[in-house]
C-alpha cells in the first residue's frame, strides 16, 4: 500500500513539474527592465579600421585605413584619424595618400583629407612619380577627381 502511495505521490510531483515548466515557457524569457528610456544612437566607432570600395570590375576603387574612426549619428559624418588611403585614377594608376584626419559621409563618394596631406603616384603618360603636399584635399572617389583650395607643393 505504501508503494502505491509513493508512486502516486511521484506521479503528482512529476505532473506539477511538467505543468510549471510549460507554464513558465509561455510567458517568455525574463528581461531586465530599467527605469530610464533608451538613449540616442551613439553611432559606431572602431580602431585600426579598413574600408574598401570596389568598382564594377571587382578591383578596389579605394582603400581607406584609419587608426580610429567614429560616426556622428546626428550628422552621419564619419571622423577618421591617422589616415592612409590608396586609390586608382581613371588610367588605372595607383596613388597613395596620408593625412592626419579625414571626414566622410556614409554612402558618399566625397572624402576630405586634412592636416599634412601627402599624396604620391604617377600621372598618366609619365614614368616619373609625383608627390603632392597640401593642408587639405577633397577626393571624389566616383568621379576620380582630387582638388584643393590650399597651397600645394608638387615635386
Amino acid at each position: 500500500m505504501i508503494y502505491r502511495l509513493l508512486i502516486l505521490f511521484a506521479l503528482v510531483l512529476a505532473g506539477i513539474a511538467v505543468w510549471l515548466t510549460l507554464s513558465s515557457g509561455l510567458t517568455g524569457p525574463a528581461t531586465a527592465q530599467t527605469g530610464r528610456p533608451a538613449g540616442p544612437d551613439q553611432g559606431y566607432a572602431a580602431t585600426d579600421a579598413s574600408v574598401v570600395e570596389t568598382g564594377s570590375d571587382g578591383l578596389p576603387l579605394y582603400t581607406l585605413q584609419a587608426r580610429q574612426l567614429q560616426q556622428d549619428s546626428d550628422s552621419d559624418i564619419i571622423h577618421l584619424t591617422t589616415v592612409h588611403m590608396t586609390f586608382r585614377d581613371a588610367a588605372g594608376g595607383q596613388w597613395q595618400a596620408q593625412a592626419a584626419q579625414a571626414t566622410a559621409r556614409r554612402d558618399s563618394a566625397q572624402i576630405e583629407l586634412n592636416g599634412a596631406v601627402d599624396v604620391s603616384g604617377t600621372f598618366a603618360g609619365s614614368d616619373k612619380p609625383a608627390h603632392i603636399l597640401t593642408d587639405r584635399l577633397h577626393l571624389d572617389t566616383h568621379a576620380e577627381i582630387i582638388h584643393t583650395r590650399s597651397a600645394v607643393a608638387l615635386s
